[in-house]
């Protein structure tokens, strides 16, 4: 029996918020595990275990609106393209060739099971 989803899914701009506020939260908490060293370890571990639990709950509710296959691809590309820009602009980080046509495979998969 296939289950019913809200109409429009997480294709609305409901469904949207909650995939790019998931792939934010992971994006925060993997900035965070990167700046590790850096940071008081309690405060860090803290921050990191919130945004976790953030980004589990907008998953959560994003996975009540559409299918599981479709909401990972989508926050996946949503937290690659995050990442690319923190890593880079953020964090100085360069990208190989290779990587950046991964980023870009990546991404155009997520597009395609969003259209």
């Amino acid at each position: 029996m296939e289950p019913e989803f809200a109409a429009g899914g997480v294709r609305t701009a409901t469904g949207a918020f909650f995939i790019i506020a998931s792939a934010g939260c992971y994006v925060a908490s993997m900035v965070a595990m990167k700046l590790w060293d850096g940071l008081p370890a309690l405060p860090a571990a803290a921050f990191i275990a919130a945004a976790l639990f953030g980004a589990v709950v907008f998953e959560i509710f994003a996975l009540r609106l559409d299918r599981l296959g479709f909401v990972y691809a989508a926050i996946l590309g949503a937290e690659v393209v995050m990442l690319g820009f923190v890593s880079h602009w953020g964090l100085g980080e360069r990208f190989t060739a290779r990587e950046l046509a991964g980023i870009g495979m990546i991404t155009a998969g997520a597009a395609v099971a969003w259209t």
